[in-house]
């Protein structure tokens, strides 16, 4: 049986046009998806966890017409351009497509595996930039378009950490920057959102246990001036920021993480 919110249709239409977001079903990408949707987009859901996808996609108030969860794994290649394809085929343009994708391998930078650094920059940066050659020229025809990518605040400083992460993350930021500049003046816009720590399973559950995870975060607290960890609402509201804003808002690296990169 076809699941009601599966991709068989892939059409996804709303009052302001059709967003794409990859890892939409996440936890970060589901806050996104509803700001957006709330806001009178058509929704296509990337995703990895199918089930997932389509739980949340039908957790919408009416979202059939209006959202589809659709398969798009951006370390993939083939399934990158088959994403694209299929729902300009059906959509004719899509409006706005955010990066959320991403994966973060936790290893000193001196010990991280190749595969390690292969798949964080497969994800991150050649997913961000194959996505971005299918869909800009259907933007560019339209005089219209919004690209933003959900990078993160160690993209500006490293993180010996997550060294492949940081350093995927830093490539995309700078890759929209140079899309940025390539279409001034055409309606299309491409800038990055730049989070800080967010209170999530997902920063918890990179750590042994529990009472790592709690050290952890105390520790992060006294690093952020705002004295707390960012919330995925935070970075919506700057994802819906940017797509509403109009064309000489581009080639802006935004940083949402309580002033943890501030200088001073």
């Amino acid at each position: 049986m076809t699941h009601p919110a599966s991709d068989r249709e892939w059409a996804a239409r709303g009052p302001r046009g059709l967003a794409l977001v990859t890892g939409g079903s996440g936890t970060l990408g589901q806050a996104i998806c509803r700001a957006l949707f709330d806001d009178g987009w058509g929704l296509a859901v990337g995703y990895v966890s199918r089930g997932r996808a389509y739980a949340f996609v039908e957790s919408l108030p009416d979202w059939k017409g209006r959202a589809v969860a659709v398969p798009l794994d951006l370390g993939d290649r083939a399934a990158v351009k088959a994403c694209a394809r299929r729902l300009l085929a059906v959509n004719g343009v899509i409006g706005a497509v955010v990066f959320n994708g991403g994966v973060s391998s936790v290893a000193p930078f001196h010990h991280s595996a190749e595969a390690a650094w292969r798949r964080d920059v497969e994800v991150s940066f050649l997913g961000t930039v194959l996505l971005t050659e299918a869909c800009l020229p259907a933007m560019l025809a339209a005089g219209h378009g919004r690209l933003v990518a959900i990078t993160s605040e160690a993209a500006k400083v490293g993180d010996a950490k997550h060294a492949s992460y940081s350093a995927a993350k830093a490539a995309q930021a700078s890759y929209l920057n140079a899309v940025a500049q390539r279409v001034a003046g055409t309606g299309v816009t491409a800038n990055s959102v730049a989070p800080g720590p967010i209170e999530s399973p997902l920063l918890r559950g990179t750590f042994a246990t529990a009472a790592d995870a709690d050290r952890a975060v105390g520790a992060l607290l006294k690093a952020i001036p705002a004295r707390r960890l960012g919330a995925s609402a935070d970075i919506a509201e700057a994802v819906r920021f940017f797509v509403t804003s109009g064309p000489s808002v581009s080639g802006v690296h935004l940083s949402v993480g309580g002033g943890i990169t501030m200088q001073e």
